[in-house]
């Protein structure tokens, strides 16, 4: 018995996503192109591409959802000094238990960090008193 072959569709010309421009398979890199605006506010693409490692031109089409970073691009921008951002904005709607728990120990580093300003701000109004 041979096997049974899917008849033909033509391939729809309209995206399955449009997400700020995003769509296909860079749907994605929505997160992630949102936190370098966020980060970024000005020259966007070319801080971008700095910590690619790639053309602003690369940049620019990741940043308007055409195409995504594949690979060393991604890999650098992950490992810059912003990747801790960007890793955040990538498993941001993860919804497994690893990412749940890296969530979970992401906000008690920023809560442990704003406690800690707070007592040295108590403590330096408690120098002011005396």
């Amino acid at each position: 018995m041979t096997p049974r072959i899917a008849r033909h569709c033509p391939s729809s010309k309209k995206a399955a996503r449009s997400d700020a421009g995003f769509s296909g398979d860079c749907a994605w890199f929505e997160p992630i192109a949102l936190e370098l605006r966020d980060i970024f506010t000005r020259n966007t693409a070319k801080e971008t591409a700095f910590r690619a490692g790639c053309d602003i031109s690369t940049a620019e089409r990741w940043l308007s959802g055409k195409t995504a970073p594949q690979g060393e691009a991604l890999a650098r921008l992950l490992c810059s000094d912003i990747g801790d951002r960007l890793h955040a904005a990538l498993i941001e709607n993860v919804q497994t238990p690893w990412a749940e728990a890296r969530r979970a120990e992401l906000m008690r580093t920023k809560l442990l960090r704003e406690r800690e300003e707070i007592e040295r701000r108590l403590a330096a109004l408690e120098g002011n008193k005396k």
